[in-house]
């Protein structure tokens, strides 16, 4: 009887339906294990709640520049990583987070960038690059930020990979 009910149109929507849906969670969601490519991601990050914290003080744009480096293993040829960072500027609320800037300190800073002020003091984001050297099976990215005035900021990263690795986080000069 089970067989005869399996065979019905409605069963053959109802299993179309839920294959749909499926697919749609797939990708909507960052998955460990890919059922489709069997790929294996890592996550990596330290335990502390923020990686960097500092106060600067500059005069002018001054360029400050954030390094993360990942070794890889070695267990893959052609490893793929990518960095996500959180940095935020005066407090670690989500305040402080950095939004759009379009005029700031009476219209002196037309251009958008994503940044943070206060009014006064200013942090804004000057650019990413991402290096991979494969004889070392080695990541590096640099990420700039340009600041004016007295900034404490706080910088938190995670990395996805397809291999596991050590990293490091620091603020180059």
């Amino acid at each position: 009887m089970s067989d005869l009910i399996s065979q019905l149109p409605e069963r053959g929507l109802e299993t179309a339906l839920r294959q749909v849906d499926q697919k749609n969670s797939e990708f909507k969601a960052a998955q460990r294990i890919s059922g489709a490519s069997g790929q294996l991601n890592y996550t990596g990050q330290s335990a502390n709640p923020w990686d960097i914290t500092q106060t600067i003080t500059g005069g002018g744009m001054t360029k400050i520049t954030l390094t993360t480096t990942m070794t890889c293993d070695g267990s893959q040829d052609w490893p793929e990583a990518n960095l996500y960072m959180d940095v935020r500027a005066g407090g670690t609320g989500d305040a402080n987070k950095f939004s759009y800037l379009t005029s700031v300190a009476g219209g002196s800073f037309y251009y958008a960038m994503l940044g943070w002020t206060d009014g006064t003091n200013i942090i804004g984001y000057g650019g990413r690059s991402r290096l991979y050297d494969a004889t070392l099976k080695k990541f590096t990215w640099t990420v700039d930020f340009y600041y004016s005035g007295t900034i404490t900021y706080y910088a938190k990263i995670a990395l996805r990979s397809t291999c596991p690795g050590a990293a490091t986080f620091a603020r180059t000069l």
